[in-house]
This record gives C-alpha cells, structure tokens and sequence, in this order.
C-alpha cells in the first residue's frame, strides 16, 4: 500500500524504531523472511537426521547449551537486588551528610554499580553462549540501550566488557590490598591508631534516623571538630612531613635498587646469553662498520639537502614566472576589462542560475502538494460514492425482504384461513 517514496516506521528488523523507505523495507523484510525460512529448514534437517533421543534432548527447554547442564546451572557472583537496595539507600543517605561521608557513598556506589552492571555483562554473555549460531542477539548491558548483533559480534563485545569490569574490579582490589600491607608495614611511616573518636565519622552518618536528629549529631560533631582543629592540624602536619620524608627515601631505595639491577644484569647478559653468542667482532671491523654508516648517512643527508635545493629552486623560479605573468595581465587594460566582465557575468549566471532553481523546486513542491490534495479528494469522492452506493443497495436489499416477508405472511394467512374453512365444512357435515 504504500509508494516507493513513502517511509515506513518498524522496529521488526533491530527491535528499536527506525525510519525506512518502503522499497528499502520491503527488501529487508524479504531477506529476513528467506534468512529464517533458511534457518527452519536446517534446524529441521539436523533434528531429523539426529534420531529421536538427541531430537528430544534438543527440545527440550530445560537444556542450556552454555554450560551444558539441564537445568541451567548460571547464578549472579552476587546478590543484585541486595546490591540494588543497598545503592538506593545509600542514593537517600548521601543527601543529608558531610563531604567525608559523602565521598565514602561515592565510591560504594561506583563499586555496587560495577559489580551489577558486571552481573548484567555476565547474564548477557551466558545467554549469547546459550542462543543458536545464527540468531540475532539484543545487547543492553554495554551502552545502556538495545542494540541487536549477531551471535559471534555479541559475544566479543559481551566478552571485551566483562575482561573490562573484571580487570578494574581485581585491579583496585589489589591496589587496595598492597596499601594496607604498606600502611600496615610503616612504608608511609610510622603508623598508630587514633586514640580519640574524632577522627572517626561521627555516628550519625552510619545509624539511621530521622533528618532533625542526624542533623543534631553532624552540628555537635562540627562544632567539636572546630574547637579541636588546630591540634589535628598539627598532628595532621607531622604525620605528612613524616611521610614524606619516608616516601622519599623509599623512592630512592627503589631507584637505587632499579639501577644496581640494571647495572648486575648487563654484567651478566653475555653468560645469559652465552649459547646463541655471535663471535665478537674486531676493533678494525667495528670501525669499518661505524665508517660505512657515516658514510651512508652523509651521502643520504647530501641528497636530502639537494633535493630540498632543488625543490627551492623550481619554487623560486615558478613565483618569478607567475609574478612576471601577472604583471603583464595586470598592464593591458583590455584583459583586465575583460576579466571583470567575466567575473560580473558569472555572479549574474549564479544568481540567475539559482533563481530558477529555487523555482523549480518551488513548482515541483507546489506539483507534489497538488497531487496530494487530488488523491485526498479522489478518496474522500470515493468514499462517498460507495456509502451511497452502499446505502442503496442496503435500501433495495431490506425493500426486497420486506416484499418476501409479506407474500410470506399472505400465504400463511390464506393457508390458515382456507384450513379453517375446510374445518368449519366438516364440522357442518357432522352436525347434519
């Protein structure tokens, strides 16, 4: 029904909406009924040629080709709607408290949402393992929004992502883990447990409550850090000139020790390498080696900077040719004269040239428009002349009904009357 130029909106063929033309569609349409009829016709072949228990075993739904277990045996490394509830009160608790502890349910919300988006990767990734060779598989997990791929792209990509989350995951949990045994170990410098609850978060940001009563303990908790701020502060500086004074001196012990490395491992390399050893080379050879190099290196030079002359050179005399040709143009007045004209003559041209296009175009539409208007109209003439013609033939119709259904009535009745006549000869016939 609808035109060549026409656009069709679907969402068959990726699942999202799109726009297409209806020649284009109708083709897409037609490889993707031939694709699944292709498919159906496979599938059929391989059970058929299978036997029953494997047809059997195939049909049925409990089977999961991804791990190859009936039923599936795939579960979620965590538990996602904890971890969901988890990050949605934490969502109401970052509101209410202060930049410390507010930085503190930063973070656990990154690291929750990595671990579920990392539970949706993995989902996705067993099911794609799951679908057949040639099926069509929906990814939402990598950008957030339905994309269709086939099975063998979903899967690298499904794959990529799952690599990614997994290596960010383990990398920041190593990083952590070697902190704390640094911090554990004095690497930073001495270390020593804060004797006072200050330096603790306050326990208004880990109880729950109402916001007046958090609220309170924050403003004590503020007021009593600020009567105290000068002496953190200066057990703060002397834990930061401390440390640093110790980072420096780990920063030299590792180069230090990168260094002698390097130096005891070049001592070394030729007993590393002692069997695939070439024989050394003669102080005479080496020389003529490094003479040879010198010399190819000066010839190439020399050759760069000639070809660079000779590039100047043609450059200089083709600005000459050019100045000398332009000042002859420049001194007859007549090309000069003649050039303007040109000019003039092509801006009319252009001007021109684009009127008549705008007015083309402007018919066309105006054509278009008045083709559309036509076909309305002949639809809506057409629509009208067939509920007449329909309100006709429904009138004749009932007409005609109406007609049969008396003569009906008129011969029932006659009948009845002519029975009650033949009753009422009989009955006089008795009585005599």
């Amino acid at each position: 029904n609808y035109g060549n130029n026409d656009l069709v909106e679907s969402n068959l063929l990726q699942q999202v909406e799109q726009t297409f033309e209806a020649e284009d569609y109708l083709r897409a349409l037609e490889s993707e009924v031939d694709r699944l009829l292709r498919s159906q016709a496979m599938t059929k072949r391989h059970h058929s040629s299978t036997g029953d228990v494997n047809y059997l075993e195939f049909q049925n739904d409990k089977h999961c080709r991804a791990c190859n277990s009936s039923p599936c045996k795939w579960s979620p490394h965590c538990d996602a709607d904890a971890l969901a509830k988890r990050r949605k009160a934490l969502f109401g608790e970052i509101k209410s408290v202060d930049d410390h502890r507010k930085r503190q349910i930063s973070e656990e919300i990154q690291v929750i949402s990595a671990k579920l988006k990392l539970t949706l990767v993995d989902k996705e990734l067993h099911e794609a393992y799951a679908a057949n060779d040639n099926e069509t598989i929906t990814v939402r997990s990598i950008h957030g929004f339905p994309a269709t791929l086939n099975r063998v792209d979903a899967i690298a990509a499904l794959e990529h992502e799952h690599n990614r989350h997994v290596g960010s995951i383990v990398a920041k949990k190593v990083v952590d883990d070697v902190l704390l045994w640094m911090l554990d170990g004095w690497h930073f410098g001495q270390y020593s447990k804060p004797s006072s609850s200050l330096s603790y978060p306050p326990p208004s940001f880990v109880k729950r409550g109402s916001l007046l009563e958090k609220a309170n303990d924050i403003q004590m908790h503020s007021n009593t850090a600020a009567l105290n701020s000068l002496v953190l502060h200066e057990e703060k500086k002397a834990k930061l000139a401390s440390m640093q004074t110790t980072t420096k001196y780990a920063l030299f012990c590792i180069t230090f020790s990168y260094f002698r490395a390097l130096h005891l491992v070049r001592q070394q390399k030729e007993a590393f390498s002692l069997s695939r050893r070439k024989p050394p080379l003669s102080n005479e050879r080496m020389k003529m080696i490094q003479e040879h190099k010198n010399c190819v290196g000066r010839q190439q030079r020399l050759e760069y900077y000639m070809r660079k002359a000779w590039v100047g050179e043609e450059r200089k005399l083709q600005r000459i040719e050019q100045e000398r040709l332009e000042k002859r143009r420049i001194s007859q007045f007549e090309d000069m004269n003649r050039l303007a004209m040109n000019r003039l003559a092509a801006i009319v041209q252009r001007v021109y040239r684009g009127y008549l296009g705008r007015k083309s175009v402007e018919n066309l539409r105006l054509e278009r428009q008045k083709a559309a208007l036509a076909l309305v109209f002949l639809n809506d003439c057409a629509t009208e002349i067939e509920r007449a013609w329909r309100g006709y033939c429904g009138r004749r119709d009932a007409e005609r009904l109406r007609r049969e259904m008396a003569e009906f009535l008129f011969l029932l009745r006659r009948q009845e009357a002519q029975l009650e006549e033949d009753e009422f000869v009989i009955q006089l016939q008795s009585v005599q």
